[in-house]
């Protein structure tokens, strides 16, 4: 069965081509809809200065990225990404997602980044120390305007000694602080941190890096019987774990 999906993110109004489509995905838009899920996310505006957007940020991530930029530290931005380098960050991302009990970066998730490389919607950074290691990754989508962070992941849970550990927490700070910074010169008016969790480690790490607490909705619409159909197979399999 031939299934036609369009996918839609950071919709700000409702300009969808719903012709010859079955299913209709949105992701993070701003516009509510019945079928769609309520979440909270952080928006921060990129059409501030980079002065503004600093002293935004909350003291203690202000400290540490100016220590990070004194360490030998390299940030890799890779804006026309090559299925090489999702599969390299497949790799790093699911040694990650080991030790920090969440789910693996699976033929799924690679299959939607590389839908997103194909339209030139992908942008997947990386920092590397003196030695060439790879500290951390974080990979976004990006219409131009919005930048959405997607997966973020470091090897902090691997390590042992206590400055390795804080040595990972400056990493991690200085590469989504640089990324914010490249994108705000790359024109985008909006970075959108990703959603807000009930975790309580990630939602405070997020929320001190200054924006806006913004409601945004994601999830999928039935455009055809066979959109019906297959989404309410799918409402079942999640139904039954």
């Amino acid at each position: 069965m031939n299934i036609n999906m369009d996918m839609y993110y950071f919709l700000d109004e409702y300009k969808v081509d719903e012709k010859s489509t079955d299913i209709l995905g949105f992701s993070h838009s701003l516009i509510p809809k019945n079928a769609l899920q309520r979440t909270e996310t952080i928006h921060i505006d990129l059409t501030k200065s980079e002065v503004e957007l600093f002293q935004q940020l909350h003291r203690t991530n202000r400290k540490q990225i100016n220590k990070a930029a004194g360490h030998q530290f390299r940030i890799e931005v890779i804006d026309r990404p090559e299925m090489a380098d999702i599969r390299a960050f497949q790799k790093f991302y699911n040694h990650f997602a080991k030790f920090a009990n969440t789910y693996p970066c699976n033929s799924f998730h690679v299959n939607t980044m590389r839908m997103l490389k194909d339209k030139d919607a992908l942008v997947i950074t990386k920092l590397l120390n003196h030695l060439d290691e790879v500290l951390c990754y974080r990979v976004y989508i990006s219409d131009g305007n919005t930048t959405f962070s997607l997966y973020s992941a470091s090897h902090f849970r691997l390590k042992e000694k206590r400055e390795e550990k804080r040595l990972l927490s400056e990493a991690s700070r200085f590469l989504l602080w640089r990324n914010i910074l490249y994108f705000k010169g790359h024109h985008h008016t909006t970075y959108d941190m990703g959603g807000l969790t009930t975790n309580e480690n990630i939602r405070k790490f997020k929320l001190e890096f200054g924006g806006e607490i913004t409601e945004v909705y994601s999830g999928y619409e039935a455009n055809s019987i066979v959109g019906k159909l297959i989404l309410w197979l799918r409402s079942i399999k999640i139904k039954e774990g």
